[in-house]
């Protein structure tokens, strides 16, 4: 719980830029839709991995050497949508437990909505946002 405290608090990262992008685009979807949080992130956050790669290849490298004991970045976001989907999580918008349903228009207004964040290793645009989120249906 202590743990947890920190996490959220922002103690650990301050004067450091963080990615917490996913969490914001997440918030979003469920503020247009009724999933869980955590169902949701695991469906985006391979996605935006992948999709951000190419930016911050060192960071996810390590990521897969530490976490995965992998050697690529790429392998690394691969073993981490193997573990999502061993866990039982959902991996694609179709799987969210929603009475909404999730179209193209209800995440074109996730995005065009959601809190941009300066965050390592890049800013996203909302037409990002937007084609990350149909990667995920």
């Amino acid at each position: 719980m202590w743990d947890s405290a920190m996490a959220e608090n922002g103690i650990l990262k301050v004067g450091r830029l963080t990615d917490f992008q996913v969490h914001q685009i997440e918030h979003q979807l469920g503020a247009y839709t009724d999933c869980n949080h955590g169902q949701g992130l695991a469906v985006i956050q391979p996605v935006y991995c992948c999709h951000i790669l190419k930016d911050a290849e060192e960071k996810f490298t390590r990521f897969a050497k530490v976490v995965f004991n992998v050697d690529t970045a790429e392998s690394g976001i691969d073993a981490l949508e193997s573990f999502i989907k061993e866990c039982g999580l959902p991996a694609k918008m179709s799987q969210l437990q929603s009475k909404v349903e999730i179209t193209p228009d209800v995440l074109r207004n996730v995005a065009d909505t959601c809190n941009i964040i300066k965050c390592n290793p890049r800013e996203l645009s909302r037409d990002e946002i937007y084609d990350i989120l149909v990667e995920c249906l």
